[in-house]
């Protein structure tokens, strides 16, 4: 027996495992739930119908029913996996795992004032004065020093100087 016939016979006693342990969780297409393969089919039908009759175009109302029945039968039987949508924008740049603010709140904080309010009231203090520093207290240096010197760059790395490493 040759290589490629052991490669043949490998890959055939791997497809038949997979397809075993495929079918033994459901998610196998020949193993599936009866009817199991037509759940696009009629994801698709509910929304052409749904989509002629938002835009004002006729719809059959029987094929509507078949339909919806038929989409029934199938959650009833557990052969719809999942309601994901596939087409969901993406979420803005930085803002994947963010919490939205809560409804209005953007709203209220870009609100203007209401007329006449400006100039109406001083603004309130941001934060309190800070208090003098007690009597024969040291005084505090308020900006770290300058440095004294400027400090020469790191010399190049040795792949640069060509030497013979």
């Amino acid at each position: 027996m040759g290589f490629l016939d052991k490669a043949k016979a490998a890959a055939t006693d791997l497809a038949a495992k997979a397809e075993t342990a495929l079918g033994s969780t459901g998610l196998s297409s020949p193993g599936a739930a009866p009817g199991a393969g037509d759940v696009d089919k009629y994801f698709h039908d509910l929304g052409v119908l749904t989509f002629l009759e938002l835009s004002g175009r006729p719809a059959s109302a029987e094929d509507r029913a078949r339909v919806m029945g038929a989409l029934q039968d199938l959650d009833a039987r557990g052969a719809i996996r999942s309601f994901a949508l596939h087409t969901a924008p993406p979420p803005a740049p930085g803002m994947a795992g963010a919490v939205p603010p809560p409804p209005g709140a953007a709203a209220a904080a870009s609100a203007p004032p209401p007329p006449g309010a400006m100039g109406s009231a001083p603004p309130a203090p941001s934060a309190p004065p800070i208090p003098p520093p007690p009597m024969g207290a040291p005084p505090v240096a308020d900006a770290p020093p300058a440095p004294s010197a400027p400090t020469a760059p790191p010399p190049p790395p040795s792949w640069m100087q060509g030497g013979n490493v």
